[in-house]
């Protein structure tokens, strides 16, 4: 029974830690996503495609944000704030064509504020280490 509680501070610390990293990591793909955007948008056109495409390696970090804050026992903003970015990555979707074009790039910026939110709310946890 001793065992137990020696190894759930393990777990928790991996959890946030491997929280801090992949939210990081989100943040920064968001950016290149928005990079892909203005390549194909300022004369490189098969940059669309690579926006395209590149947007499905990252889009379920913010799944695995959910989990990992669950496991982790973080704080509920910071839990719900992962389960939020799911939601407007769904919503990118929506807004990629047709009559709600124009909030394709106003979603993206709350995406690219809502993961560095998250980002610098977790960066403790890498300070601890």
């Amino acid at each position: 029974m001793a065992e137990g509680n020696q190894t759930e501070p393990k777990r928790l610390m991996v959890c946030r830690v491997a929280f801090s990293l992949l939210s990081l990591i989100l943040v920064i793909c968001i950016v290149i996503q928005v990079y892909l955007a203005g390549m194909a948008l300022f004369g490189h056109s098969e940059a669309w495609e690579w926006h395209r495409t590149f947007i499905h390696m990252f889009e379920y970090i913010s799944v695995f944000l959910f989990v990992l804050g669950m496991i982790g026992k973080l704080s509920w903003r910071m839990i719900w704030g992962s389960l939020g970015l799911f939601l407007l990555f769904n919503v990118q979707y929506y807004t990629a064509h047709g009559f709600g074009g124009a909030l394709h790039p106003v979603l993206a910026l709350a995406l690219f504020w809502g993961a560095l939110a998250l980002a610098r709310s977790s960066y403790p946890f890498l300070k601890r280490r």
